[in-house]
């Protein structure tokens, strides 16, 4: 598969087939996430692999607990949250994957300068560039599981569940991401793109 089909043909997938994974497919993801640009090449990126259907299970109640506890936290105050609803259905989604990765960062300078930056943004701006690299990292992994003919899903809500999913990797870094892998079971439709005129600015 080339290159441009594969970006082409990514998708987010939600649905995948009972299909088990080898622990040297995932590798060959993984060495491709390890060749992308990362700032000063801090190479920030650390992965924890989940194939194991145990293991597995364990992980998705560790993180289905932490969104219930957070549900009832906002549910005591009267508070109405719909989106916690939608990281309930991503673990439904993440039950079928085949493996779980798990995308850490880790902290590899010892100062941050304060260089005036003033981002409005919640994070200091070497902060920042360790996060796209990371970003950078996942990419690869998702466009070669796609080249090797599995379906991915880019997960974010493990946020919704941070200190479980911290307390069950025993780890103090700081969790980015996650990434389901497996066999998609349908056909996923290509969400709609804004038109490029609509994205950039010439200068």
């Amino acid at each position: 598969m080339e290159l441009d089909e594969a970006i082409r043909t990514r998708r987010s997938n939600r649905n995948f087939e009972e299909h088990e994974i080898n622990i040297q497919e995932l590798k060959k993801m993984l060495e491709s996430g390890s060749l992308a640009p990362s700032a000063k090449n801090r190479q920030p990126w650390f992965f924890y692999v989940i194939y194991n259907e145990d293991c597995k299970k364990n992980f998705l109640e560790s993180m289905r607990q932490g969104i219930l506890e957070l549900e009832q936290l906002y549910k005591s105050k009267n508070i109405v949250r719909p989106d916690i609803a939608g990281a309930k259905y991503t673990v439904k989604s993440m039950e079928k994957a085949a493996a779980i990765i798990l995308v850490t960062c880790k902290k590899k300078y010892a100062d941050i300068y304060e260089d005036g930056v003033q981002w409005p943004l919640q994070a200091r701006d070497i902060e920042v560039t360790d996060i796209l690299s990371i970003g950078a990292a996942i990419q690869n992994i998702l466009l070669k599981a796609t080249e090797m003919g599995y379906g991915t899903l880019w997960v974010c809500d493990i946020f919704y569940a941070y200190s479980r999913i911290e307390e069950f990797l025993q780890t103090k870094d700081p969790i980015v991401s996650a990434i389901c892998i497996g066999k998609p079971n349908q056909e996923s439709r290509m969400p709609g793109r804004l038109p490029l005129n609509e994205i950039i600015t010439i200068i």
